[in-house]
């Protein structure tokens, strides 16, 4: 069976980095694969893009302009969500017609958003009798047009009235049609949707779009002989850190919102204030794109590490905290966590999203109220505090071995792709 992946890329963003690992897994598990994207950042020879010379590399730039561009005009020109909505209206401009998706018998799709699938192309591809699975990373597929809907409901009935839409009160809006022309493609009863998460999956269900569609969860897998705990002394000192409790947090880019921020803010200057005979005693290492104007009002003095993009730095940044704090507010089945948890290194989180199914509470870590800033303080000092720590630094791993390693995921995906090809 000819099976391919397709992303927009193979590293660029959590979804991409997701499905890089899948393919991995599947690779060294015997399945015959491979990836075609259109931003190539690896070396891997089964990984093929579609930017192969000068031409098709501008004409694909000029997609995603184009849909960013269309975007923004609905967005009345405010970028402040500029990412937080994709169209699906523009395609990359030879992803049809390129040898792989031709001949492929089962094309499992990724993140594909920002000018890499069209609905349109979707369409003729179904019309073609491709047999197609959608991976989903996040809640694009069951709304209009989010990614993430927040506290929004409207996905279940149809979506309108899209607070993205600079708060539209318009129940007939563009989000509601753009999820009408989803939800009116033909033979889309025949595609096969996989949810990284329960907790994804779950609430795909309850979505209009998908009342007669298939909806799996499968967890993305990692590679635990990468991700696992090295020297925490060496690790330290590759990051000049001292030997104080170091809290580790990362993000793509801290303001986001989604990303909760302001709640670990909050947390610590209420163990600043509430535990001062913790000021000497904790230390922040902080990953990501930082904002100087945020870090500055921080309590305890912290190292930033800028964007990480060597696997063994990243493992370097695990094995060095005491633990891993994502105050996020909507997540999936974050990278970062299974990461830190596979390196050995307990977490402390909100109890939302996919996260229950990551941290198990008192166990390998932490699952707090949600938005409740002092119950995450309380799991930050419950965790470097314990008189357990390292048990819990082992069932942080052994959660991991158990659950996303690579032979359990990989013969999970085999299995939907026999299905998807019947």
């Amino acid at each position: 069976m000819k099976i391919l992946l397709v992303s927009t890329s193979d590293r660029i963003g959590g979804a991409a980095i997701a499905c890089n690992r899948i393919f991995n897994a599947l690779k060294r598990n015997g399945t015959e694969v491979k990836m075609l994207v259109r931003d190539k950042v690896s070396n891997d020879p089964d990984i093929y893009t579609l930017n192969t010379n000068i031409f098709w590399k501008f004409l694909n730039y000029m997609s995603f302009c184009l849909e960013r561009l269309c975007i923004l005009f609905k967005l009345k020109f405010k970028k402040q969500n500029l990412f937080q909505v994709s169209f699906d209206n523009i395609g990359a401009a030879n992803l049809l017609n390129h040898p792989l998706v031709r001949e492929a018998e089962v094309i499992n799709f990724h993140w594909t958003s920002q000018g890499m699938l069209s609905l349109k192309q979707l369409q003729k591809l179904m019309d073609a009798g491709k047999h197609i699975v959608f991976t989903m990373h996040d809640m694009h597929y069951f709304t209009g047009i989010c990614h993430y809907a927040r506290t929004c409901k409207n996905y279940e009935k149809g979506c309108g009235s899209c607070f993205f839409l600079n708060n539209s009160h318009n129940p007939e809006d563009f989000s509601k049609r753009w999820y009408t022309k989803k939800l009116n493609m033909e033979h889309r009863q025949n595609l096969i949707f996989v949810a990284c998460s329960n907790w994804l999956k779950d609430i795909a269900k309850t979505s209009a779009m998908f009342t007669k569609t298939q909806v799996i969860s499968i967890p993305n897998p990692i590679d635990t002989n990468i991700f696992k705990q090295t020297s925490k002394d060496a690790a330290r000192a590759k990051f000049g850190l001292t030997k104080k409790k170091v809290i580790l947090f990362g993000a793509a880019n801290i303001s986001d919102k989604r990303k909760g921020f302001e709640y670990l803010l909050s947390a610590l200057k209420y163990i600043h204030t509430k535990y001062p005979e913790y000021d000497n005693d904790i230390e922040l290492l902080i990953f990501g794109q930082g904002d100087k104007k945020i870090l500055s009002t921080l309590p305890y003095s912290y190292k930033m590490a800028g964007y990480i993009k060597s696997e063994k730095d990243i493992v370097n940044l695990y094995s060095a905290a005491d633990v891993f704090v994502t105050p996020s507010l909507e997540d999936n089945l974050p990278n970062t966590v299974m990461e830190a948890l596979s390196c050995s290194t307990p977490c402390v989180a909100f109890n939302t999203g996919g996260l229950p199914q990551l941290i198990d509470n008192d166990i390998n870590g932490y699952l707090a109220k949600y938005k409740d800033f002092t119950d995450f303080a309380k799991g930050i000092l419950k965790i470097v505090n314990s008189n357990d720590y390292d048990n819990l630094c082992h069932n942080a791993r052994a959660k991991v071995e158990e659950n996303f390693s690579e032979p359990v995921i990989a013969m999970k995906y085999n299995e939907i792709y026999r299905m998807a090809s019947i």
